[in-house]
C-alpha cells in the first residue's frame, strides 16, 4: 500500500533530524529513511556558539541562527516532555596577557559585543588552572545531540513515519510533480546523508570534504563545572561526573577509526588546565561533512527539482541546521528566495 507524504528524509543525524520537526512543526507529513550507521552526528558535543574564540570572530550569521535555535528546540522539548536543551555559558580560558589585550579590542565590536563580556571574568574553581582568567561568551550552550536524535527517531517510529533500511537509488523514481521510493510517495526527496553523500548519484559532484573529529568521555568524580571551558580544547559537562573533552579536526584522516595521535593531543591539551585526575569512559570519532567555502549545501539539483539537498553543517550543525531548514522550508512553501551563500546554485557551473 502506497504512502503519501510531503517530503522522505534521507538520513538521520541532525541535519536529518532538524529537517524533519522543521516540516513536522509547521503541520507537514515526513518518511525518513536511514540506514542507522554512526556519522559524525553520533559523536557530536552538541556545543553552540555564535563566535570563534580561537581568532576572536563572530560566526556567520550568528544572530539570526541563535534566534531561530532558541525557538526551534524548545518547541521540540514541548512536544516531547523532554529536555536536551542546555544553554551554558563558556569561559574562554587565557593563555597569555596578550590574549586578554586581544579579547578586550575585539569584545566590543558591533557583532561581538552582544556575546562576549569585555571584562575577563574570574571563576574561582580548585579543580581548573587559569593563572589568566578567562573571558565570558554568552548565547552559548550544547544540545544533548544523542538524546534529541534517539527521541525524533522514536517520535516519527511512533507515527509510522520512519523506515530503518539502506536507501536504493535504483528504487527512486522522479515525475513532474512528486518522486516515487518503494511504497513511499511524496512532493519531494530531501538527501541528509552527511558524508554518505560522495556516494549519492545526484550530489555527488558538490565539492564535499570530510573532517574526522575525534573527542572523549571522561569521568571526574570530584569536578564540579558551572560553564563550558573553552582552552585549545573544550571542557564541557554532561551528566553525573561525566564530561566530554574536544575535539579534533583532520581533513587528512577519514579512516572508520580512533586515532593514537588524537588521543594524545586531547590528553596532553587536557592536562595542561585540568588538576584533576581522570578516566577515559569512550573515546570516539567521526567524519563532519564540510565544504570548501564553509557554507552549507541547500537547495534543488539543476535537473531533478524535487530533489533535494540538505548538508555541509560540519562542526556547527546544531546551531546551523534550524535556520537552514527553515530557509529551505519558506523557500519551498513561502516563495522566498534561498540564501544565496547557501544554495547550491553556486555550483552549477561544476
Amino acid at each position: 500500500m502506497n504512502t503519501k507524504v510531503d517530503i522522505i528524509i534521507v538520513g538521520s543525524g541532525i541535519a536529518g533530524c532538524t529537517l524533519a520537526w522543521q516540516w513536522l512543526l509547521q503541520g507537514k507529513s515526513v518518511m525518513m529513511i536511514a540506514d542507522g550507521k554512526k556519522g559524525s552526528s553520533a559523536v557530536a558535543a552538541g556545543v553552540y556558539n555564535p563566535t570563534i574564540l580561537k581568532r576572536f570572530t563572530s560566526v556567520w550569521k550568528a544572530v539570526d541562527q541563535l534566534e531561530v535555535l532558541n525557538d526551534f528546540y524548545p518547541r521540540i522539548e514541548a512536544l516531547l516532555d523532554a529536555a536536551f536543551l542546555h544553554p551554558t555559558d563558556i569561559l574562554r580560558r587565557f593563555h597569555d596577557e596578550r590574549e586578554i589585550k586581544t579579547w578586550k579590542k575585539k569584545a566590543v565590536k558591533e557583532d561581538l559585543n552582544g556575546f562576549m563580556s569585555e571584562d575577563t571574568f574570574a571563576y574561582e574553581n580548585p579543580a581548573i588552572h587559569a593563572p589568566f582568567d578567562y573571558g565570558k561568551v554568552s548565547g552559548t550552550g550544547w544540545v544533548d545531540t544523542s538524546s534529541y536524535m534517539e527521541l525524533t527517531i522514536d517520535y516519527l517510529q511512533s507515527i509510522s513515519s520512519y523506515r530503518s533500511e539502506d536507501f536504493d537509488f535504483m528504487e527512486l523514481r522522479h515525475y513532474v510533480d512528486h518522486v516515487v521510493y518503494k511504497e513511499s510517495i511524496a512532493d519531494r526527496i530531501i538527501f541528509a546523508e552527511g558524508f554518505q553523500m560522495l556516494s549519492n548519484p545526484f550530489f555527488n559532484n558538490l565539492p564535499l570534504e570530510g573532517n574526522k573529529g575525534e573527542v572523549f568521555t571522561i569521568k571526574v568524580p570530584d569536578l564540579q563545572l558551572d560553564y563550558i571551558i573553552k582552552s585549545s580544547v573544550f571542557l564541557m559537562p554532561f551528566t553525573d561526573d561525566l564530561f566530554w573533552v574536544g575535539a579534533t579536526y583532520n581533513r587528512d584522516d577519514v579512516t572508520d577509526a580512533p586515532t593514537l595521535e588524537a588521543k594524545e593531543f586531547l590528553t596532553s591539551r587536557l592536562e595542561r588546565f585540568l588538576k584533576l585526575p581522570y578516566e577515559i569512559v569512550e573515546h570516539k570519532y567521526g567524519i563532519r561533512p564540510t565544504t570548501k567555502d564553509r557554507r552549507p549545501f541547500v537547495g534543488a539539483h539543476k535537473e531533478f527539482k524535487n530533489y533535494m539537498v540538505f548538508n555541509g553543517m560540519g562542526s556547527r550543525a546544531v546551531l546551523m541546521a534550524p535556520w537552514a531548514a527553515q530557509q529551505l522550508f519558506d523557500s519551498i512553501y513561502k516563495d522566498h528566495p534561498l540564501d544565496s551563500e547557501i544554495d547550491i546554485q553556486r555550483f552549477n557551473e561544476l
